[in-house]
């Protein structure tokens, strides 16, 4: 019983160590709420589907499989991405020890909630310009009423906002607050609201492409501003010289843990565009991938595999997908100096081994 109740106590924020840190607290309010329904949907009439409150970043417990983070259902599998590849990048490349071995990817419970806590920090410090960040957790009763042209969620209109203006507390507030966000009910909203909020309703809107004015789309997906914001150092489209090029010059190589692949192959949610290598390389080599209407994830254990992209080598890839219910490891064998002619290349290869081949 002693167990349970600290268990439960784990849950809520600590008070009187909050008061201890540099963290502005304060209740959302209508005017906000309607800002943040806004740029999320469109509208302030709208609400976030069952599949986002439903959604948060529980770890999967199968054997081979304890780093990655499960999707219920479709929807918003681009947060999920995108913070399943900054856990990667905690776990993975957080040690000097450039030698991986596979058992980094079987974490003990409490090291994989560490690298989720490092992982949000990361995101949301980012969204900040690296100077602040907000932390929106739920507080269990109506901070305001709601009235006129806005419909509650019972989410939105419950929310605290912590501010953070210093690294470290922000790390030690979402100490205290990782359930919130690992085992929910609703995480993944709690996280999407913090990193539009850490980077301000003001700039979000100025990072709208000219093809959305939302940051949730149709189905629910996550729109391309969105994985933009949470990844941070891609560019959007509207902020470039072609709209169907993405690139960056050899000095802003990709400081955040991934790039994306773009697939040709049916991706509706975005314009078709080239990458350059530098999108393509990231610092650490794990990519977000954008395919049939889904984002997941690939990864290598060796962290030098972005170096050289032109030099031929044999490597192993990692693939991950949350929501495809895996029941083992899915690693893929790569070899760089065999030529691939277009006659093999058929309406039988998949999907991801076509986004792949775009690297």
């Amino acid at each position: 019983e002693d167990e349970e109740t600290a268990g439960e106590v784990s849950k809520n924020l600590d008070l009187a160590t909050l008061s201890t840190l540099e963290v502005a607290s304060e209740a959302i309010d209508i005017s906000l709420a309607k800002e943040l329904k806004n740029v999320l949907f469109g509208s302030s009439l709208c609400c976030f589907s069952e599949e986002w409150k439903i959604q948060s970043f529980t770890f999967d417990n199968t054997p081979p499989l304890k780093y990655g983070i499960v999707q219920e259902k479709g929807g918003p599998c681009g947060v999920l991405a995108a913070v399943q590849a900054c856990v990667l990048q905690q776990l993975i490349f957080a040690d000097s020890n450039s030698n991986k071995d596979p058992c980094c990817l079987q974490p003990l419970e409490v090291h994989r909630t560490k690298c989720l806590t490092m992982a949000i920090a990361g995101i949301l410090w980012r969204a900040g310009g690296n100077e602040k960040a907000v932390v929106a957790l739920p507080s269990g009763r109506e901070q305001f009423t709601p009235l006129g042209k806005y419909k509650a969620d019972g989410i939105l209109e419950t929310l605290i906002l912590h501010s953070a203006t210093r690294y470290e507390d922000l790390i030690a507030l979402l100490q205290q607050a990782i359930q919130q966000f690992e085992t929910g009910p609703c995480g993944c909203i709690l996280l999407t609201v913090s990193v539009i909020l850490s980077r301000s309703i003001n700039l979000v809107r100025n990072d709208f492409d000219v093809l959305t004015n939302q940051l949730i789309g149709s189905n629910s997906y996550c729109t391309q501003t969105l994985i933009s914001i949470l990844i941070r150092h891609l560019s959007v489209f509207s902020k470039l010289n072609s709209p169907r090029t993405l690139s960056i010059s050899s000095s802003q190589r990709c400081s955040s843990p991934l790039s994306i692949f773009v697939a040709s192959a049916g991706f509706s949610l975005f314009v078709p565009c080239l990458l350059n290598c530098y999108l393509k390389s990231p610092k650490y080599p794990i990519w977000l991938v954008g395919s049939e209407n889904h984002f997941s994830v690939l990864f290598c254990l060796e962290e030098d595999l972005s170096d050289d992209c032109t030099t031929g080598r044999r490597f192993d890839l990692y693939y991950y997908d949350g929501l495809a219910n895996q029941e083992e490891e899915i690693r893929l064998t790569v070899d760089t100096t065999q030529v691939c002619t277009e006659g093999k290349q058929n309406d039988r290869t998949s999907p991801v081994e076509h986004c792949i081949r775009t690297k």
